[in-house]
């Protein structure tokens, strides 16, 4: 049987080197590029191709991640199905995710075998989500909190804010300034000021507070 080749990108030394050596055990699968970095992984994966990519979410500031590191994958390579392995797994995240190119989202939290059955379907070209991340994104789309909280948790998960702008709010509620957004996606101070602005009407916040008060009540723990 033909193994299955995957490519590897987290940020954290540790984390790579703990699936390679799990994933090394299973004859099934094929290790076949470990990266550390965003622009390291688009090139090397010309050089070896994988048909399944599973990288972290959320990198360091001066890294391509998120939804345009996924897109950017998708882009260049249509064939390597993406599996997102991330600390941040909130049905916003989530659904943004899948939303863009990402066939399956696993929770860091989760163990070893999960990780390992959705490695496996993703490849096989079925979508993975698990039983909790699942119900917690129906539960997301059909509760009923009070209306601010609805409409905001709308404006995440159904998009109602673009992809730049989410990427924005979700680096800004991660303690990063304007300045190193701007660095981060390579463009200018004065649109990612626009689109933290947009962001803020479309969530009905006017002020970093409210933003971040708001944020707890779409992203529970």
């Amino acid at each position: 049987m033909k193994s299955i080749r995957i490519a590897l990108l987290d940020d954290h030394a540790v984390v790579r080197h703990g699936l390679v050596k799990a994933l090394a055990v299973e004859t099934d699968l094929k290790v076949v590029g470990v990266y550390g970095r965003s622009r390291d992984l688009i090139g090397g994966l010309a050089e070896s191709p994988a048909d399944l990519l599973v990288l972290d979410f959320s990198l360091g500031p001066d890294e391509l991640d998120g939804a345009s590191l996924i897109r950017a994958v998708r882009a260049k390579y249509p064939s390597c199905q993406v599996l997102v392995l991330s600390a941040h797994h909130d049905p916003a995240t989530v659904s943004l995710a899948m939303r863009i190119g990402a066939r399956g989202f696993v929770g860091k939290g989760e163990d070893m075998q999960q990780l390992l059955k959705a490695i496996r379907q993703v490849a096989s070209g079925t979508v993975y989500l698990s039983p909790v991340m699942t119900y917690r994104l129906a539960e997301a789309v059909t509760s009923e909190p009070p209306k601010q909280a609805t409409d905001t948790l709308d404006a995440f998960a159904q998009a109602e804010l673009s992809s730049r702008e989410q990427e924005v709010i979700r680096c800004y509620l991660a303690g990063m300034t304007v300045s190193e957004i701007a660095n981060k996606f390579n463009r200018s101070l004065k649109t990612i000021s626009a689109q933290k602005a947009s962001a803020f009407r479309k969530l009905g916040v006017t002020s970093n507070n409210e933003l971040f008060k708001l944020n707890k009540i779409i992203s529970p723990p």
